[in-house]
């Protein structure tokens, strides 16, 4: 259990980058697309509006997620170079 739980630890330390500005985007991408699909179920619209405010919500999402792929694959960059302790 310790090797999951070390691994767990190891793969939040390579997304939680706070001083750079793609982690505060892509939490911003995430947030807003939580927000527009809070909003689509609340507000059940109909028509027009419903496929605008979807198809912004989706793209917001893969926007996040596109974002968040791009801070795990530098993050692993930066956390090869540290020593390995044994």
């Amino acid at each position: 259990m310790p090797l999951k739980d070390h691994f767990l630890r190891r793969s939040l330390w390579r997304l939680w980058q706070p001083r750079r500005g793609l982690f505060w985007l892509m939490l911003a991408f995430n947030a807003l697309s939580s927000g527009l699909a809070w909003w689509l179920h609340l507000a059940q619209p109909s028509g027009t509006l419903l496929v605008v405010v979807t198809l912004l919500a989706l793209t917001n999402t893969l926007i996040g997620w596109w974002l968040l792929l791009i801070l795990w694959r530098e993050g692993a960059d930066t956390n090869s170079g540290e020593k390995k302790h044994v």
